[in-house]
């Protein structure tokens, strides 16, 4: 089991190129790769750009590994459409590719594994429709507009609020670099100039934590937040009444379900060529429950130096 593109090809080989190492979500991911490895002779090599704005990063590594005529590759793809000749040309080399996360526009894959993201933003405008207090506008923070995933849940979002709440304005920005530094800003210069928000919800962790410091500097507790995913810092903010809830998904399970998905196919087996991962709803009534998910709890050493990629 190994974490570095320098590994032998002797075995069966699994690339799986995240859409970044450095945020919470994607270790999680990575520990739930690992242990789909454990106590078989494949060789599992993780790889991925650091941030999630790099789908030429996610482009140079399959062809990279293309070329290295690698078993199988999981992908969590950063783009809908950038990367599907490449995935194109993995296919037809007979490397088995399996998507995790995030959906691409092309045919040529052989399993398919992700949270219904749709179903997931129209979720979070329920909720957001419970809280919402004022008849001001509702502000939506997105990712990159090709983020697949991202994409998903927020017209989730919009679709449904747009149902329950008839006639509300609902403001949506983007991101163009996906960082939290990015979000911090423009969500600041949002709430002062249009100090009638309503509510506010994100779409992945790096919006999440953007916005979660803008509440924080502002000592605002009066608008309600609703996030998508996790990670220690989001988890207080539930916890000082900042965050109204968190929709989490399972990344464990995505980097489990994926990895173990490409040994089936590596070993003749048929999977499910879709696979939906649930999410659930943590809120300050639930959260010591969902303090005890894996997602929630303290990395050990150990774990963490499976993968050093993720954790230097």
């Amino acid at each position: 089991m190994l974490c570095f593109p320098c590994a032998s090809y002797a075995q069966k080989t699994i690339v799986t190129i995240p859409k970044a190492t450095i945020f919470n979500f994607w270790r999680i991911v990575c520990m739930g790769a690992h242990a789909a490895v454990e106590d078989s002779d494949i060789t599992l090599i993780w790889r991925g750009p650091r941030v999630e704005n790099k789908p030429s990063a996610q482009r140079h590594l399959l062809e990279y590994y293309i070329d290295q005529k690698v078993d199988a590759i999981v992908l969590a793809p950063m783009d809908r459409k950038t990367l599907n000749p490449y995935i194109e040309k993995a296919s037809k080399a007979g490397i088995k590719i399996v998507i995790i996360d995030s959906p691409v526009t092309t045919d040529s894959i052989d399993g398919f594994i992700a949270t219904d993201n749709y179903k997931a933003g129209a979720m979070g405008a329920e909720l957001m429709a419970s809280k919402l207090k004022g008849t001001g506008p509702v502000l939506v923070v997105g990712h990159s507009p090709d983020n697949g995933s991202c994409a998903l849940r927020e017209k989730g979002f919009i679709d449904k609020m747009q149902a329950l709440s008839p006639g509300r304005t609902i403001i949506t920005i983007h991101m163009l670099d996906g960082s939290e530094r990015e979000t911090r800003l423009s969500t600041k210069e949002i709430l002062t100039n249009t100090p009638s928000i309503a509510g506010v919800f994100t779409t992945n962790e790096a919006t999440s934590d953007g916005v979660l410091h803008v509440m924080q500097d502002r000592n605002e507790t009066h608008i309600p937040f609703i996030a998508f995913d996790y990670n220690q810092k989001l988890l207080e903010g539930v916890r000082n009444k900042q965050i109204e809830a968190l929709i989490t998904q399972r990344p464990y399970a995505l980097g489990f379900f994926g990895v173990r998905s490409a040994i089936e196919l590596l070993n003749g087996k048929k999977i499910s060529k879709h696979m939906e991962s649930p999410v659930t709803i943590i809120t300050n009534d639930n959260i010591d429950e969902a303090g005890a998910l894996r997602c929630l709890r303290k990395i050990s050493i150990k774990e963490k130096a499976a993968c050093p990629i993720c954790f230097n």
